[in-house]
């Protein structure tokens, strides 16, 4: 689930949706190719559907039934890795208010509440690109946010460790684990090496998503 223009690539029209004219992003070939995947626009199905592992990627607005049944769904298992980004730096050409620009900032604030967690954005705000190193992976972004950890509020059976200089958050949410880095802007292969652009298993932030797959993968092997 994602508001960013991943699916059908930037500008994309229903006709050229249609025709067969929309080009998905280069990090959504790769996981087309890498995973059996599908883009929703809702949860409602989501105990009927039971996924592996379900990838929020900084989505529209949630309807307040779909954040409940997320958080009934991992509580009884399930894995999720949400990338959720508090000031989106992600370049359009579609004017403001159009409802299909990726959204300037996360709004999760009541489901990361409730396991714990408030994303907050850079003191410094810049919009500068910034190169970011997690162990082999390295990659650049703009305006990523950090997690912080908060008790008022939070339910009981939801733990969370803070890892990276608080970029990512990794929680124990009652049988569940979810996964909450706070940026999103890495997806934009604008930021990556031309090269990367046609081959993205060679990028750094597609790496990184992947290592994090492979983590809620093992976790899920582990409890069979």
């Amino acid at each position: 689930m994602t508001s960013l223009p991943l699916v059908w690539g930037d500008n994309a029209s229903m006709e050229s949706i249609l025709s067969g004219g929309a080009q998905p992003a280069p990090v959504y070939r790769y996981w087309q190719d890498q995973y059996d995947m599908a883009a929703v626009d809702s949860l409602e199905s989501l105990e009927q559907d039971d996924p592996d592992i379900v990838i929020l990627a900084q989505p529209r607005a949630m309807d307040p039934a779909d954040l409940t049944i997320l958080d009934a769904w991992v509580r009884m298992g399930g894995d999720v890795i949400i990338l959720t980004d508090p000031d989106l730096v992600w370049p359009s050409e579609l004017p403001l208010g159009d409802t299909r620009r990726p959204l300037a900032s996360g709004l999760l604030s009541p489901l990361l509440g409730h396991w714990g967690l408030e994303l907050v954005a850079d003191a410094d705000r810049s919009t500068e690109a910034v190169d970011l190193s997690f162990g082999s992976y390295s990659f650049a972004t703009r305006g990523a946010g950090k997690l912080q950890p908060m008790t008022a509020g939070s339910a009981p059976n939801a733990r969370c460790k803070m890892a990276s200089g608080d970029f990512i958050a990794r929680c124990s949410v009652g049988l569940g684990q979810a996964s909450i880095v706070a940026d999103a802007d890495f997806l934009n292969a604008a930021f990556w090496p031309e090269s990367t652009r046609r081959s993205p298993q060679n990028s750094g932030a597609v790496r990184f998503v992947d290592s994090l797959v492979e983590e809620h993968i093992d976790s899920i092997v582990s409890k069979k």
